[in-house]
């Protein structure tokens, strides 16, 4: 449990419970939890000097554990007896930076916990997603069409973001499925259309609006021209570009 900047009661544990089932919570789950005071196993020395105690996972690769309350991190201590019961208590967003580079896994005994990896915890503290390009290939089979479930304030913030490109003429959300040989490749697809120059400049206020909304799924990006076909073609725009009588505008 935390208390927000409001002093209203957000519960992470909550939070957490709920975002291992649907994956729309997951952005107000982070948030929350970034937030936070988390329980970390470790002492601190005379010389305030920390030493912080890990586990080893079952690929035999050490993982830094945190935990939401006391509770969670006595479930670890019953079931791993010689861990270091001492435990100190710090904001999360501190001991994240503390610890930048390794893998750090929240309430790993407990019903519900959740893993980060170095990059996703990175993008977290920078505040922006990673955008890598991707080159498809021509015969790889994909099912697209509306998402279920849109992150509450995705396309609020998007919407925000592509009204100061006057470039940008119209942007679609959508959802993408890439059937692989055992498994489906799922992600957001956001369509961006409008004159190629805005890419690059679009890209680092891109990254930063997204880095909140793909924690409940990757977000692919596409480009396409003004009046050329793309992908989401049946989707209807979330976004358009009003259009003055000499300019847009």
């Amino acid at each position: 449990m935390t208390v927000a900047a409001d002093s209203e009661p957000v519960d992470v544990e909550a939070l957490l419970a709920a975002a291992a089932t649907d994956a729309t919570v997951r952005p107000a789950f982070v948030t929350a939890l970034l937030e936070s005071t988390v329980f970390v196993p470790g002492t601190v020395s005379g010389e305030r000097t920390v030493k912080l105690a890990n586990l080893i996972g079952p690929d035999g690769q050490s993982r830094q554990p945190f935990y939401t309350s006391e509770e969670r991190l006595n479930e670890t201590v019953l079931a791993v007896p010689d861990i270091d019961r001492n435990f100190i208590t710090l904001p999360c967003r501190d001991f994240w930076e503390m610890t930048r580079g390794a893998t750090l896994v929240l309430n790993p005994h407990s019903a519900h916990g959740k893993e980060f990896l170095p990059g996703e915890i990175a993008q977290q503290l920078d505040g922006a997603a990673t955008l890598t390009p991707r080159v498809v290939q021509a015969d790889t089979r994909i099912m697209v069409g509306r998402p279920a479930h849109v992150p509450p304030g995705m396309t609020e913030a998007l919407t925000a973001l592509l009204r100061e490109y006057r470039e940008v003429d119209e942007a679609r959300l959508g959802w993408k499925v890439t059937p692989q040989e055992d498994s489906f490749d799922e992600s957001y697809l956001l369509v961006i259309v409008g004159d190629p120059s805005v890419r690059d400049r679009l890209g680092p206020g891109l990254a930063k609006t997204l880095v909140a909304y793909s924690t409940a799924h990757p977000v692919d990006v596409m480009f396409a021209q003004p009046g050329a076909g793309h992908v989401l073609g049946d989707v209807p725009p979330f976004y358009r570009r009003r259009k003055g009588l000499f300019r847009r505008g």
